[in-house]
C-alpha cells in the first residue's frame, strides 16, 4: 500500500496491542452491531469493553472517536465505550430514506397454510432448497405467493398488525473522546489534536454572498439523498432572511473554537443570515452516494453471489431482497457511502491531518475517505476476503 496507509489482517484485539500508545488522532469505524446480521459470526455481539480499552490506549488524549452503532443495540455500544474510559460527547444521527421494514405479519400467522396460493416468487440468492438454475448460472429459489386477504376471523381482526418492525431510517454515530490532558488549548499544544474541525465541516450554501461564506455550522444530523428529498417534500421552500449591521457586545473569546462573534469587540458590526432559500435539507450535510463507488478498484476481483439475497425463506422477504441479490465484486453487506465517510474524516481532521484508525475496516470505505481527504490511515480487518476488497478499493480511489 501507499506510505500513508497501513492495513493489518487479523483480530483487532491482538493487532491493537502492537500499536504505540497515544499515537492515533482519530477513530472512525463501523463495528459489529450485535444483531447477528444475516447470520454473520462477526456480528454476534458489540465489541467488548476490553477492546475499547485498547482503542483508548492507542488514541492521543483529546482524540475523537466516531463509532457507528445499530438503532436497537446502540445502548450496549455506548455503555461499553464509556466503561472503557471514553467521554460520550454527542450522537450524530445519519438519516436515510432507502430502508424497508422487516416485520412478521400477525394476520398471516393466524392463516398459515390456509390462504390461497396465487402465484410464485423467484429469487436468486441463498436458501435451503435449490429449485432451478437461473441467469448466469445463479441458483434461483421459489416461494409461494399467497393472497393478502385474511381468511379466519382472528386474521381479519388482526389484519394490519405486524411485529415490532418499524421502517429503519437512521443509524446513530457515537461521538466520543479520550479525555484531554488539561484544557483544549493545552492538549492541542502537547498532542496536536483537540476538538472538531468545525469550520471545515460547515454546510455550504451556493447562494451565500455575505462575509459568512464558510457556511452553516455542522449539525448532529446527516442526511442521505433520499432522506433530503423526503424532508424537502414535507418542509416546502423557505427563505432565510438577512440582518445587516448587527451590533455585537464583547464576548469571552478564550475558547479554542469560539465562533460566536469571531472575536468582534463591543460596537463592531457584522452581517448575519444566509439570504438563501430551499428545503429544510439545506440546514444539514447531505451525503450523496455514487452507484459505482462500491466496486471502485475491484475490476480484477472475482464476481460472487452476494449472501444478502433470500436468506429468510418467506415470500415477503424474498420479494424485498430480490433487487439486492445480484452477483457483485464487493460482497461486503454493510458498506457505508464514501461521501459520508469523507465528511467524517474532514470533521475530525487535525491542522496537520492526523492518523485515522479503523479497527473494523470491512471493505475499506474509511480508508478510501482518509486517502481522499489527505489523511494517514491504519485499517484492521479480520476477514481475508474483505481485506482483499479493501486493498483493491483503497488502491483504486484517486
Amino acid at each position: 500500500m501507499e506510505n500513508n496507509i497501513k492495513l493489518y489482517l487479523g483480530d483487532s484485539k491482538e493487532v491493537l496491542k502492537k500499536l504505540e500508545a497515544n499515537s492515533i488522532d482519530t477513530i472512525i469505524t463501523d463495528p459489529p452491531y450485535g444483531l447477528s446480521f444475516m447470520g454473520k459470526k462477526w456480528d454476534y455481539d458489540v465489541p467488548s469493553v476490553e477492546l475499547w480499552k485498547e482503542v483508548l490506549r492507542v488514541l492521543k488524549p483529546g482524540a475523537t472517536a466516531l463509532i457507528f452503532a445499530g438503532s436497537r443495540t446502540q445502548h450496549r455500544m455506548a455503555v461499553n465505550v464509556e466503561d472503557a474510559g471514553f467521554i460520550l460527547k454527542d450522537c450524530i444521527m445519519w438519516l436515510y430514506g432507502t430502508g424497508f421494514p422487516k416485520a412478521t405479519d400477525i394476520s398471516k400467522q393466524f392463516d398459515k397454510g390456509r390462504r390461497q396460493i396465487i402465484g410464485k416468487i423467484k429469487c436468486p440468492g441463498m436458501a435451503k432448497t435449490n429449485v432451478e438454475q437461473g441467469a448466469q448460472g445463479r441458483s434461483v429459489y421459489e416461494f409461494d405467493k399467497v393472497s393478502s386477504n385474511p381468511v379466519s376471523e382472528e386474521a381479519k381482526l388482526w389484519n394490519g398488525w405486524k411485529s415490532h418492525g418499524l421502517k429503519p431510517a437512521y443509524e446513530p454515530i457515537l461521538v466520543a473522546m479520550k479525555p484531554n490532558e488539561g484544557n483544549y488549548a493545552q492538549n492541542a499544544l502537547k498532542y496536536g489534536v483537540a476538538g472538531l474541525n468545525i469550520d471545515g465541516g460547515r454546510v455550504p450554501t451556493s447562494e451565500l454572498k455575505t462575509q459568512k461564506a464558510k457556511g452553516r455550522f455542522p449539525a448532529n444530523i446527516i442526511l442521505d439523498k433520499e432522506a433530503a428529498k423526503l424532508l424537502d417534500k414535507q418542509s416546502g421552500i423557505s427563505k432565510s432572511t438577512i440582518a445587516k449591521n448587527v451590533t455585537r457586545q464583547k464576548r469571552d473569546t478564550d475558547g479554542v473554537f469560539d465562533d460566536k462573534n469571531n472575536g468582534l469587540q463591543k460596537g463592531s458590526t457584522e452581517i448575519e443570515g444566509f439570504n438563501d432559500k430551499g428545503g429544510a435539507s439545506r440546514f444539514f450535510y447531505c451525503a450523496k452516494a455514487s452507484k459505482s463507488e462500491r466496486n471502485i478498484g475491484c475490476e480484477d476481483l472475482e464476481e460472487k453471489q452476494t449472501t444478502d439475497g433470500c436468506i429468510r425463506a418467506n415470500q415477503e422477504t424474498a420479494r424485498k431482497y430480490q433487487a439486492n441479490s445480484a452477483k457483485r465484486k464487493n460482497i461486503h453487506p454493510t458498506a457505508k457511502p464514501l461521501k459520508l465517510m469523507e465528511y467524517l474524516c474532514i470533521l475530525t481532521k487535525t491542522p496537520t491531518g492526523g492518523i485515522v484508525l479503523d479497527p473494523f475496516m470491512g471493505s475499506g470505505t474509511t480508508g478510501m475517505a482518509a486517502k481522499k481527504t489527505g489523511r494517514k490511515f491504519i485499517g484492521i480487518e479480520l476477514n481475508e476476503e474483505y481485506m482483499k476488497i479493501a486493498v483493491a478499493r483503497i488502491k483504486g480511489i484517486k
